[in-house]
């Protein structure tokens, strides 16, 4: 698939025309048209990362061969999971998550470790809980 053909696929999905993506972007409709259309092949790399920008996705999305659209892996993809590929804040968790497999680590001891990670979070919330009410109930003692 072509970086043009990346650039019309994804710009589709977010329901934008050619002219709304030149505004959000910065990047002329002419240059958009013509990338869509193969007649400019190679857009410098401003030009990607405006348009990447633009579509909420990193700009190695147009470069990469295995990345793919939500549309064309869709019948594998929940629509939420979709959207969280989607933007372009995601991309710290999803190299996280590519880091954990590359290195071995399951998809159980991640969720062992976000469980572990959760019940860390309810016990300092349940903790502070507590000593709310212990200082109030101090404050309470103290007037009497």
């Amino acid at each position: 698939m072509t970086i043009g053909d990346k650039l019309k696929k994804m710009r589709e999905l977010r329901k934008l025309s050619i002219s709304e993506l030149a505004r959000i972007s910065k990047v002329h409709r002419t240059t958009i048209h013509a990338i869509e259309y193969g007649r400019f092949n190679h857009p410098g790399i401003g030009t990607i990362e405006r348009l990447a920008h633009a579509l909420k996705v990193s700009p190695l999305y147009f470069f990469e061969e295995r990345v793919i659209t939500p549309l064309e892996a869709i019948d594998k993809i929940p629509k939420d999971l979709a959207e969280f590929l989607l933007r372009e804040e995601s991309l710290p968790y999803l190299l996280l998550s590519k880091e954990a497999s590359e290195r071995g680590i399951s998809a159980e001891t991640l969720e062992k470790l976000i469980l572990i990670l959760r019940e860390e979070k309810m016990s300092k919330s349940e903790k502070e809980l507590e000593y709310a009410r212990n200082y109030d109930k101090e404050l309470r003692r103290k007037k009497i």
